[in-house]
């Protein structure tokens, strides 16, 4: 179901991307696009396999949670526990040198849509997915909560990473756009944080709820998108799935 839903949120983001586009002329199916899947696939591969396995070993949950009662209200604790636990994982992908070899494969992007998402090193993966396993198998005891509320919360989360990623234009004056801004990631919000000039403009990390952008100082978000994505020459990777795990840096212009 989740390989299902997450398939039905990128197309139907990537179709309104064509209809809305931020970036005007940006085909639906590009290399970039190809390129995503072909490197989603693998890693969904690892996920059925691996990274399901360990998380069906693991059920530990150090701390009780017996007393959050009713789902609505489990659903709740589990949501603001996990973004707010992505946004500092985000955090440290970018300020930590170590963490940033690996998260720069996702930021390498210069055309970004709704299968951007798909675009990461295996590493950075692993964190993504060990998150939940740590937090709601190791951490907390989730057992006795109501079935559905894991897989709602990481479903939201699926939403906004097509959702954010895609090539949606934003007017950022509509005043439906001001009240969804107040708390919610889109895609102007996060443009920012792909803007090619990163190192100087530093932030937006937030997944789902752009407030803790707020409360941390990581805004940086300008009234219009930036005018061009990725990473600064030094950093840019072979645009290929495979060049993307080996870390394999693009010569220098004129080099």
């Amino acid at each position: 179901m989740g390989a299902l839903f997450h398939g039905a949120m990128m197309g139907t983001f990537l179709v309104m991307g064509r209809l809305f586009p931020r970036v005007e002329g940006q085909a639906i199916v590009n290399r970039d696009l190809v390129f995503n899947m072909v490197n989603g696939v693998a890693l969904f591969g690892l996920r059925v396999t691996a990274i399901t396995a360990v998380a069906s070993a693991i059920d530990i949950g150090v701390l009780a949670t017996d007393w959050i009662q009713g789902g609505w209200l489990q659903g709740i604790v589990a949501f603001l526990m996990l973004d707010f636990s992505r946004y500092w994982l985000h955090y440290a992908g970018h300020r930590v040198p170590f963490l940033w070899q690996f998260h720069r494969v996702h930021h390498s992007a210069e055309v970004l849509d709704a299968s951007t998402g798909l675009r990461m090193h295996v590493v950075d993966f692993i964190q993504l997915s060990a998150l939940p396993i740590v937090l709601f198998g190791v951490l907390f005891d989730t057992s006795g909560w109501h079935p559905a509320v894991l897989p709602v919360v990481l479903s939201i989360g699926v939403f906004f990473d097509t959702f954010q990623h895609s090539n949606i234009r934003i007017d950022p004056r509509a005043r439906w756009f001001r009240a969804w801004n107040v708390l919610f990631n889109n895609p102007l919000f996060h443009s920012w944080h792909h803007c090619r000039d990163g190192h100087l403009r530093d932030g937006n990390y937030s997944n789902t709820l752009i407030v803790w952008d707020r409360l941390f100082g990581t805004d940086v978000t300008g009234p219009e998108p930036p005018p061009l994505y990725g990473v600064m020459e030094g950093e840019a990777l072979v645009n290929d799935p495979l060049s993307w795990q080996t870390l394999r840096t693009r010569a220098r212009t004129g080099s």
